[in-house]
């Protein structure tokens, strides 16, 4: 019995030292890596660092529109965001925060409020650049645009704002999506970055930035359920890339207009090709016509297979779209399409894309603007 109580004592300390080594060790290394694998999604100090960097730069804008009713005129009030992007004064924004806007207002970090003019939109990106007095941001580090073609599926995206009138808002997520599209009808956002950082009413025209502080996107619109206008962890944000290619413009005080066929567009898939009858499954089918559009009177119809455009090959939405905003209003392009059994070539002549189809919007805050109803059968609403 005594050697027997011996040997369990002995068994006891080898194993209260070797539990002792692994935590020193290999323990030791297995917390070490969690907290590695978390500082990467989340860093503090990073995240700190960055606010405290670039927050001062990021304003709360206010409009007035004018609203006609039964009982007359009257002035309604909306609110979205921006941010400063050089020393000028020049601050960025969406179109539809600062749209048939009568008046328009910046208030700045330091809780003073400057008067602003709209210099140039661009509707179809629903983009703006609005201007204060260069004196009045004087002191203040503008924000700088960052390549959107390098945002990579799970880095970090930080998003600054005003939801709801609270200003200077942070919030953290990660890129959930790139290249996203928002088509039919009546919007043409392509290429958008998709995050799950928290957007709300208020949010739009803030920056969306990376983990160095650079704006990777402009924060834009926010998937809700039918009917509903809460967020449901789904934002969408114009991409820096696309911001640059129209800055100068909007700095010249240009509205910017696009090309367009008239069509709302999906890619192809292998379901609905067999829906159709069809052998080939590549393409970009038209689910709908815009009536007296540039395709509509050239004889495009529903349930066409677009599968090249002056020759080159379509296969995806992007593809279409890309070379149709390369081209201008008027400019004429050739749709290859394939109806039933037949191959067609079709000439149309591109028209210019109408602002007033981009419908989606919801307001700033919706207790004081009147919503405006969601296109059938999508759920996206502008986060202004």
């Amino acid at each position: 019995m005594k050697n027997l109580k011996t040997t369990l004592i002995a068994i006891v300390l080898v194993l209260a030292v070797a539990f002792s080594a692994y935590s020193v060790g290999a323990g030791g290394f297995f917390k070490t890596q969690k907290a590695d694998a978390a500082s990467v999604l989340y860093n503090e100090d990073t995240v700190t660092s960055i606010y405290n960097n670039t927050s001062p730069a990021v304003v709360e804008i206010d409009i007035t529109q004018t609203s006609n009713g039964y009982f007359g005129s009257s002035l309604v009030e909306g609110q979205g965001s921006g941010f400063l992007i050089d020393s000028t004064g020049d601050i960025l924004t969406n179109n539809h925060v600062v749209d048939n806007a009568a008046t328009v207002n910046v208030k700045l970090s330091n809780g003073s409020t400057v008067k602003a003019t709209v210099l140039g939109k661009d509707a179809i990106h629903d983009l703006a650049l609005v201007k204060v007095e260069a004196s009045a941001v004087a002191g203040i580090t503008p924000l700088s645009l960052g390549n959107s073609d390098n945002v990579k599926i799970g880095q970090m995206a930080i998003a600054i704002g005003n939801p709801y009138g609270l200003d200077n808002t942070v919030t953290v997520g990660v890129i959930s999506g790139t290249n996203r599209t928002m088509n039919d009808t009546s919007t043409n956002l392509t290429g958008m970055l998709q995050t799950d950082a928290a957007l709300n009413p208020g949010n739009s025209g803030g920056p969306l930035l990376d983990a160095t502080g650079s704006v990777i996107g402009i924060n834009t619109a926010i998937e809700t359920g039918t009917g509903g206008v809460s967020a449901r962890g789904i934002g969408f944000a114009v991409p820096s890339n696309i911001v640059a290619s129209v800055l100068n413009d909007l700095k010249a005080g240009k509205s910017v207009t696009r090309p367009w066929i008239g069509v709302g567009i999906r890619t192809l898939d292998e379901t609905q090709a067999a829906a159709l009858k069809l052998s080939l499954t590549e393409g970009v089918v038209v689910l709908s016509v815009v009536a007296d559009g540039p395709a509509a009177n050239a004889g495009i119809a529903v349930n066409d297979v677009i599968i090249a455009i002056d020759g080159t090959k379509t296969t995806t939405i992007q593809d279409l779209q890309t070379y149709v905003n390369a081209k201008s209003a008027g400019d004429v392009v050739n749709l290859t399409l394939v109806r039933g059994i037949e191959t067609k070539s079709m000439a149309v002549t591109l028209g210019e894309r109408p602002a007033a189809t981009v419908t989606t919007q919801i307001p700033a805050l919706p207790e004081q603007v009147p919503s405006i109803p969601n296109v059938p059968g999508r759920n996206h609403r502008w986060g202004n």
